[in-house]
C-alpha cells in the first residue's frame, strides 16, 4: 500500500494544494448561514489531518498560516471535531433539537460530554438592577447567597469587623449566664 508520505514530492505538493483549497472552500461555507456548518467544520478537520501528515514535522504552523490563514488554536479545534465526529453524529442522531448544534457547542460536547445551552437571562449583579430593587428584593437576593460563598468574597476588613461583633455578642451573652450561675451557687 502506498502512503501519501511515500509518494514523490510533486505528488505531495499537489495533494497539499488540494487540501489547502478544500480548507479555504469549507471555511467560506462556514461563513454563510447554513444548517450544515458543523459538517463543513468536520470536513476542514479531515483535510487538516491529512495535510498535517503530509507537510512533515516543523512545517505545520507555517503551512497553516500561508495556505489556510488559520491560527494553530483554530486548526486544533477543527482537528478535534474531525477526531470526535462519530460522537458528535451519535448525539445529533439521538436528539433532533440539536441539529442546529454550533461548532462551539460541539467542542463543548467533546470536552465535557454534555451540551449546555447559552444562558439568556441578565445578570442579577448589575448595579442598576441593585439600585432599582426594593429593600425586600435586595434582602431576598442576599438571603439566597450561601454564607460560605458570601464570606469568601467580602473584604478582609469586613470579615474582621464581623468577627469582632460576633465575639462581642458572645461576650455579652456570657455575662448574664455567669451572673445567674453565681447566684445559683
Amino acid at each position: 500500500m502506498t502512503t501519501l508520505l511515500s509518494l514523490p514530492k510533486s505528488t505531495n505538493q499537489s495533494r497539499l494544494e488540494v487540501l489547502g483549497a478544500t480548507v479555504r472552500t469549507e471555511l467560506a461555507a462556514i461563513g454563510r448561514p447554513t444548517s450544515e456548518m458543523l459538517t463543513h467544520a468536520i470536513t476542514i478537520g479531515e483535510a487538516l489531518d491529512q495535510a498535517k501528515q503530509l507537510v512533515g514535522y516543523g512545517n505545520w504552523e507555517n503551512w497553516l498560516g500561508t495556505e489556510c490563514g488559520l491560527s494553530l488554536r483554530t486548526a486544533r479545534d477543527y482537528l478535534r471535531l474531525f477526531a470526535h465526529r462519530a460522537r458528535i453524529e451519535e448525539v445529533l442522531q439521538r436528539a433532533a433539537e440539536l441539529h442546529e448544534l454550533s461548532i462551539r457547542g460541539a467542542l463543548r460536547l467533546i470536552r465535557t460530554g454534555t451540551v449546555t445551552r447559552k444562558r439568556t437571562s441578565t445578570s442579577p449583579l448589575k448595579i442598576a438592577n441593585w439600585k432599582a430593587a426594593t429593600p425586600m428584593q435586595r434582602t431576598t437576593f442576599v438571603a439566597g447567597i450561601p454564607l460560605v460563598e458570601w464570606l469568601a468574597v467580602i473584604p478582609a476588613a469586613w470579615r474582621a469587623e464581623l468577627i469582632d461583633r460576633i465575639d462581642g455578642l458572645r461576650g455579652a451573652q456570657a455575662k448574664p449566664v455567669t451572673a445567674i450561675m453565681k447566684r445559683a451557687a
